[in-house]
């Protein structure tokens, strides 16, 4: 009797482990997803404020050339946000949840007549991301 009753503690132990270690990945994971989501919540009102200041304008269907080479930094800067979005999705660390609250304003980006008529800026910018450049290229040809 006692030899069960050692046996089946040992298997319980064994089991209750099991469950702690499971327990504390899923919160790390969690707690991974909730910083992941924060940091990149912040760039993004970063982003924002600069859509609306400073590239206010490629909302707008005509730049002057002088115009559009003085925002093109910023419109690369908020590529290369997206381009880390994209891939931390890609790569499973941004939950379908948390991509939903960003795909619309992404989109919004990335169908304006400006950043349409800066194919060729954005294909040398992310040469070797061919990937990526498809997506963008998949988001730009759904009607807005």
């Amino acid at each position: 009797m006692l030899e069960i009753v050692l046996r089946f503690m040992g298997t319980s132990g064994v089991f209750v482990g099991v469950i702690a270690v499971y327990t504390a990945m899923r919160n790390h994971t969690r707690q991974l997803d909730a910083q992941i989501f924060l940091a990149y919540s912040d760039r993004l009102q970063t982003v924002r404020h600069m859509l609306l200041t400073e590239l206010l304008p490629i909302w707008t269907a005509e730049l002057s050339p002088d115009e559009l080479s003085r925002i093109l930094p910023g419109l690369l800067q908020v590529m290369h946000l997206i381009h880390e979005l994209y891939e931390l999705r890609a790569q499973g660390y941004v939950k379908t949840r948390m991509w939903a609250i960003w795909s619309r304003d992404i989109d919004r980006f990335l169908t304006t007549p400006i950043v349409r008529g800066l194919r060729d800026e954005i294909r040398l910018d992310f040469h070797g991301h061919g990937a990526f450049l498809d997506w963008i290229e998949q988001r730009q040809a759904v009607p807005s």
